[in-house]
């Protein structure tokens, strides 16, 4: 007996009235595409789908965007957008001590990566395809983990040259410094709303593992 094939769920085609000003449509394409993305995959998602998600001719989505790949770098790049905008400015310019400005990004991580369900749907599509499409690891550590780590090297720096931060390795491997925070968005991908994380206390708790490592020896908070 042949085995049946898993439904593929469609999109819900809408017809939108009037024409919207060019300036908002590939906006429009971006949030389309990622229904497109979270609901189907990277590989089964297709083009036309996208557009019939948006309401839009397919020929549309070329206007803007070269193909597919293109159109995920761009869904991946809008949904870090606010973690990584104008980071390395924001760093030189923080007015505050190394600790507190570690503490700001890593706050961040977890209100716009940890606690973000898109974010985290994309993370799910990147495991669950990254091995049948390496393009797409590698546009992940393009837009996301290489900023992230240059930015938490630049803090380590700062802290080590204030004399906050004892000299250490860690500056040599920063991921060690979000590790926690990976676990975390791990976490909730696989147990959803069971076996829930308490993340406010998670959150402090990562905080101050890190700072208490990285803290020159007989230091206190």
């Amino acid at each position: 007996m042949s085995q049946k094939r898993p439904t593929r769920r469609s999109p819900k085609k809408t017809l939108r009235r009037g024409r919207k000003p060019k300036e908002g449509r590939p906006q429009e394409i971006l949030a389309a595409a990622f229904e497109e993305f979270a609901a189907n995959g990277y590989a089964a998602a297709r083009l036309e789908d996208v557009a019939a998600r948006g309401g839009i001719a397919k020929g549309t989505i070329y206007l803007y965007f070269k193909d597919k790949e293109g159109l995920f770098r761009a869904v991946v790049r809008s949904m870090i957008q606010p973690v990584f905008e104008n980071l390395a400015p924001f760093i030189a310019a923080f007015p505050g001590s190394a600790e507190e400005l570690l503490c700001e990004l890593l706050g961040r991580h977890y209100a716009h990566v940890v606690s973000n369900e898109k974010a985290r749907a994309i993370l799910r599509l990147l495991i669950a395809e990254s091995g049948k499409f390496p393009q797409l690891a590698d546009i992940f550590h393009r837009e996301i983990i290489g900023p992230g780590v240059a930015a938490m090297r630049q803090v380590l720096a700062k802290g080590e040259a204030s004399g906050e931060f004892r000299k250490s390795r860690v500056k040599d491997f920063p991921q060690i410094v979000v590790a926690p925070g990976v676990l975390a968005t791990i976490w909730r991908l696989v147990f959803g709303d069971r076996n829930q994380l308490n993340l406010h206390a998670f959150m402090t708790a990562h905080m101050e593992f890190v700072l208490h490592g990285l803290r020159k020896r007989g230091e206190h908070s």
